[in-house]
């Protein structure tokens, strides 16, 4: 009976390894099947990442070609900004001395025009004054008529 165990025992013993083995290699297979899958996908989306990192690239390189843009325009207006404030300063300074100007002609003018009516006062005076003289002095004609010429120029030269 041992040598029919034995005889027996050899074959089942292979039977038992034959389908362990082949189970075995189902499932290799149906892991190596989900390994593909799961490589395939990791390079889908792999492509997907360098398909979208190139795009962001790209607008990344489009958005700082528009800042240095910006940059220029920003530094260009700048330095018309401080152009311009820099000829408003002056003109400011033009207009405050003009001004100052104005305001010392005005001010001659009314020292002139005060003296003005000062010597027409004086003259209207001295001429109220003279006709008072005239009959008491007759022979001397001649040298009051010469005292107002004198008296006349003299407010035509101040």
């Amino acid at each position: 009976m041992a040598s029919s165990l034995s005889s027996w025992l050899v074959p089942v013993l292979l039977i038992v390894g034959c389908v362990a083995l082949a189970m075995n290699i189902l499932n290799a297979k149906k892991v190596n099947r989900s390994l593909v899958e799961n490589v395939e996908k990791a390079q889908a989306d792999l492509m997907v990442a360098m398909d979208t990192s190139q795009d962001c690239s790209k607008q990344l390189e489009g958005k700082s070609a528009d800042m240095k843009a910006k940059d220029q325009q920003l530094a260009s207006l700048t330095a018309n900004v401080n152009t311009l404030t820099d000829e408003k300063n002056q003109i400011q300074e033009q207009v405050n001395q003009l001004q100052q100007q104005i305001d010392q002609a005005n001010s001659e003018k009314d020292a002139l025009v005060a003296e003005k009516d000062k010597l027409t006062n004086e003259l209207q005076a001295a001429q109220a004054a003279k006709p008072a003289e005239a009959p008491k002095e007759e022979a001397p004609k001649e040298d009051p008529p010469k005292e107002e010429a004198p008296k006349e120029e003299a407010p035509k030269a101040a």
